[in-house]
């Protein structure tokens, strides 16, 4: 990853954290962007530590305009961006029939709109420079289902469709887009949907039908991202790459 610019949304917390820690002790230099400025500074901070090149950006990845300043901002500062991580997200829990407009109308914009608007924003440097890596984040959800979330699931549906067609179209141009659908990960995302009291029996009762044991970790899910985007994987694009403890095999 030496000289290559990323640009990682949802990079203050759990696997987008991860995975800039990651490529920025791999030689990348790395844009931090989260809708949580102060979260994106301190993990800007971990990179910086770590002897990367980073900077940090406040970014709601729905605004479209926000998006595109901040990849131009990124570009300014660090070089085109030619890797891309999408991991920005959020989660609710409700019914089918109790989802709202607004709700469902959320879970789009911030998944599926805010995941177009960054390949969007960086395709035109890619495509100029005919090289370029594109990691989305999915959703075992997307594949499999899930009860009393199913906007959420329909979201990382989508991401899906969008990933395919970029690889599809972009894959003559040098350009390689891929998605991973972790299963249930510890990050804060994770735990914010389980009430503090029941989060010790919930993680037990969900490793029971993982063969693995347990739930992942975001380092799990950061260190296949950043062979996705790395060199090792330049014949890997169009792929849904499951990272589930072996779960999605039941």
């Amino acid at each position: 990853m030496e000289g290559r610019v990323a640009f990682v949304t949802g990079g203050g917390s759990g696997m987008g954290r991860e995975t800039a820690r990651l490529l920025g002790e791999a030689g990348a230099r790395v844009a931090i962007c989260d809708r949580d400025g102060a979260a994106a500074r301190e993990t800007a901070g971990i990179v910086g530590d770590a002897g990367g090149t980073v900077r940090a950006e406040e970014v709601d990845v729905s605004d479209p305009r926000a998006v595109e300043r901040a990849v131009a901002a990124a570009a300014g500062a660090l070089g085109p961006v030619d890797a891309l991580v999408n991991i920005a997200g959020i989660y609710r829990i409700a019914a089918v029939e109790d989802i709202s407009d607004e709700d469902w109308a959320r879970m789009f914009a911030v998944h599926v709109n805010g995941t177009f608007h960054t390949c969007r924003a960086v395709l035109p440097g890619m495509v100029a420079a005919r090289s370029g890596a594109i990691v989305n984040m999915s959703s075992l959800h997307a594949i499999r289902g899930q009860a009393n979330a199913a906007h959420y699931a329909a979201a990382k549906g989508a991401v899906i469709g969008l990933t395919k067609s970029i690889a599809r179209e972009k894959g003559p141009l040098g350009i390689r887009a891929n998605a991973v659908a972790p299963g249930p990960i510890d990050t804060p995302l994770w735990r914010g949907a389980v009430p503090p009291d029941e989060l010790d029996a919930v993680m037990a009762k969900r490793s029971e039908v993982i063969p693995i044991g347990r739930l992942g970790e975001a380092a799990e899910v950061a260190q296949t991202i950043v062979h996705l985007l790395s060199p090792a994987a330049s014949y890997i694009t169009g792929q849904v790459v499951t990272i589930d403890g072996g779960e999605s095999m039941a």
